[in-house]
C-alpha cells in the first residue's frame, strides 16, 4: 500500500535540517543550477520573514518525513507585468521517481498563485533533456513557451 503524501507549509523552526539534507542531494543529482547551502538558507530566512513569500514555501511529507520542497518567485518585469516563476521542485533523487511529489507540489503552488495572487499564468524552466519533467508538464497541461531562456557570463 502506498503511503499518503501530505502537502504542508514550510516551517523553518521544524523543517530546516531535513530540508538541508534534501538540498544537498538535489544540488548534487538534479538541479539545473548550482548553489551552496549557506546561500539557500539565507534566502529561506529572508522569505520566512516576508509575508508575500512565507506561504510560498511548501513541503511534501510522507509518514512525517520531508520528501520535497517547492516555491516560486514573484517579480515585475520592466514593462510592469507581474510574473511568477515556479522553481524546480527539490527532491532526493531516489524519492522522485514516479511518486507524484513534484506534481503535488506544482499543483498546490499553482492553486495558491491563482487564488491568493490572482495571477493566471506561471512560468517554469526546463532543459530539453529533462524528459521526466517535460512528461510531468505534459500531464499538467504546461506548454513550452515561444520564449527561450538564454544567458551570458560577462
Amino acid at each position: 500500500m502506498k503511503n499518503l503524501i501530505i502537502i504542508d507549509r514550510y516551517d523553518p523552526r521544524v523543517d530546516k535540517e531535513a530540508l538541508k539534507e534534501i538540498f544537498k542531494d538535489f544540488i548534487e543529482n538534479k538541479s539545473y543550477f548550482f548553489s551552496h547551502w549557506n546561500k539557500f538558507e539565507e534566502e529561506l530566512n529572508r522569505r520566512s520573514l516576508d509575508l508575500q513569500y512565507r506561504n510560498s514555501m511548501i513541503i511534501a511529507k510522507e509518514d512525517g518525513k520531508i520528501i520535497g520542497f517547492g516555491t516560486y518567485t514573484l517579480f515585475r518585469d520592466y514593462l510592469g507585468n507581474d510574473r511568477v516563476l515556479i522553481h524546480q521542485v527539490l527532491t532526493r533523487k531516489e524519492d522522485s521517481f514516479k511518486r507524484g511529489i513534484e506534481e503535488k507540489i506544482m499543483r498546490e503552488l499553482q492553486l495558491y498563485i491563482k487564488r491568493s495572487l490572482k495571477i493566471d499564468k506561471v512560468h517554469f524552466i526546463c532543459p530539453d533533456e529533462d524528459g521526466a519533467l517535460r512528461s510531468l508538464f505534459l500531464k499538467l497541461g504546461i506548454k513550452k513557451s515561444k520564449y527561450i531562456w538564454y544567458e551570458n557570463e560577462i
